[in-house]
């Protein structure tokens, strides 16, 4: 019973709910937000206070969180898909929040570093993939069917951005997010702190 546990992720503190729908809460209305997709985002399982973290390596999904924290989108109304009133159009905006840059170790090895930018153009956060361990933003997180392993046991982990925090800290913004087990759907809303 408790190998399942470990498979399952049940020991986990955080997780991803990939079969679930992903909302956008603007008063009482729920927003598609597509192309952002519950499999790039990771939160905590805890009840209350839950914290919303986003895969790294999705970093042009990522790009949307930024629009929808400035505000930059529209609002299309009626959906065509049960369980929302509209979707949020990103085309109003064409500034570049995230940026990848390919980083040589060697001739022949490579990875990628993510910069993070305000409004302004500012860059506010920088992922590097070799300082994980020291970067207060990172949370790894295990695929599902791997969640609870120890770290010797499996190392493929996910690492994922911790909206919640860098949001607060480099944008005055408050990400709050919640599950709605009736809607199987994550339901998360933005505004200013």
């Amino acid at each position: 019973m408790v190998s399942l546990g470990i498979i399952f992720g049940i020991f986990q503190r955080e997780e991803v709910l990939d079969d679930y729908e992903v909302a956008y809460e603007i008063g009482d209305k729920l927003y598609e937000v597509f192309p952002i997709s519950s499999t790039d985002i990771g939160l905590d399982k805890k009840k209350q206070g839950k914290h919303l973290y986003f895969r790294v390596n999705s970093y042009y999904n990522l790009e949307y969180l930024f629009r929808i924290a400035y505000g930059q989108f529209e609002l299309n109304e009626p959906s065509t898909v049960k369980g929302y009133a509209g979707r949020l159009d990103y085309s109003v905006a064409d500034n570049a929040y995230v940026t990848q840059e390919d980083v040589f170790a060697t001739k022949k090895d490579q990875y990628a570093v993510y910069s993070f930018h305000n409004k302004m153009g500012k860059e506010i956060y920088r992922y590097d993939p070799e300082k994980t361990s020291s970067d207060p933003y990172v949370v790894r997180i295990k695929p599902t069917i791997l969640q609870g392993y120890k770290k010797s046991d499996v190392s493929s982990y996910d690492d994922f951005v911790d909206i919640t925090e860098l949001f607060h800290d480099k944008l005055d913004e408050k990400v709050t997010v919640r599950v709605d087990e009736s809607k199987r759907m994550v339901i998360f809303s933005i505004k200013k702190s």
